[in-house]
């Protein structure tokens, strides 16, 4: 009775006892500046992306949408011209290209390795919304996380959507999983990445438990996509506050049909948030309060946590999406890799 009456108490103080609770509201138009509790130089790089990308991001597909993901890829590719020389300059690594099995690869090995991770290996999933970021562009993150962890890195190049869409790119790694679980036990391996590479690292675990392979030590999901079907409350609340993503309509509409294919959306090999996480590993999840993919995070978290999965969540004042990686050095970017670091020398 006491918790009946004092529920009855709050709604009374904060409804009124005649007032019927709305079913919507509308918000105020309002301007926004990047956080100011960011470092100075993250606050900095967000501000330059400004609006900026809101048009692109915005732009609506007509009915050759393949064609014009396809375009945009390739412009992407052609204003980010990184070289291996630049990231192993940058983050004093060594990088390889290679193939495992079919499969293109990037094998990034750190100048300064942890000893508390000798003999581990992380299996590097990059993200870019399915259909870009191929080719040297899928090593960036993990050459990131090879010198930030001071972990040997595979970096996997897979088939990106407007090439072959769902399974493509999930078979891709788990044909690289399984080869190095070869070499190497599962519990001396880590994987993951961000974006649609947290996504897809969540995807390609479910897939590995319904094989009947033993699953990694430990997870990264970063940002992590994880439903397709755009029901994260996030999407709406942060819909033009997140300066990266901006927002479902348009480019990531189009990016997630192309993933999916023929195959239904809801599919837990492509949305994980719907699928079965019992006995999934130990699990690192970051996103920002700026981020359109907060939702997708911070569900599959308590998804993780309802499984009685071990599941660190971390979320960032002031970032949208995947802003933790924007500024090496940066007091974001060294939080969130320093704790995977951390996580992984706990659990791998």
């Amino acid at each position: 009775m006491r918790n009946v009456f004092f529920v009855f108490i709050f709604s009374l103080f904060f409804v009124g006892e005649n007032m019927a609770v709305p079913d919507l509201w509308i918000v105020p138009e309002k301007k926004l500046t990047a956080a100011s509790s960011l470092s100075d130089e993250t606050r900095l790089a967000i501000g330059e992306i400004g609006s900026s990308q809101f048009e692109r991001r915005g732009q609506l597909f007509g009915d050759n949408f393949l064609d014009e993901l396809i375009k945009m890829a390739d412009q992407t590719a052609a204003e980010n011209p990184v070289t291996e020389e630049m990231l192993e300059t940058t983050f004093n690594v060594q990088i390889s290209q290679d193939k495992i099995n079919g499969v293109g690869v990037y094998r990034i090995n750190p100048l300064n390795l942890n000893s508390k991770l000798d003999g581990r290996l992380f299996v590097h999933i990059h993200g870019g919304a399915y259909f870009q970021m191929g080719g040297l562009l899928s090593a960036v993150e993990g050459a990131m996380i090879a010198s930030s962890g001071g972990i040997g890195v595979i970096s996997v190049d897979y088939t990106l959507s407007t090439s072959q869409p769902f399974p493509a790119a999930l078979d891709d790694i788990i044909t690289v999983y399984k080869a190095v679980n070869e070499t190497l036990p599962a519990s001396r391996i880590g994987m993951g990445g961000s974006s649609a590479g947290g996504g897809l690292a969540l995807s390609s675990t479910l897939k590995l438990k319904s094989l009947d392979i033993e699953l990694p030590g430990a997870l990264f999901a970063g940002t992590p996509s994880v439903d397709l079907l755009f029901t994260g409350d996030s999407w709406i609340t942060n819909e033009y506050v997140d300066n990266v993503l901006v927002t479902k309509e348009g480019l990531l509409q189009a990016a997630f049909k192309v993933y999916a294919g023929a195959f239904d959306p809801k599919n837990p090999l492509i949305s994980p948030l719907y699928g079965d996480v019992t006995d999934f590993p130990p699990t690192y999840l970051i996103a920002g309060t700026r981020d359109a993919l907060l939702s997708d995070t911070v569900r599959m978290h308590r998804k993780l946590r309802e499984a009685g999965v071990t599941a660190d969540l971390n979320i960032f004042e002031g970032l949208p999406h995947g802003a933790y990686l924007r500024v090496p050095g940066s007091r974001e970017y060294d939080g969130a890799l320093g704790d995977l670091r951390k996580f992984l020398e706990k659990y791998l």
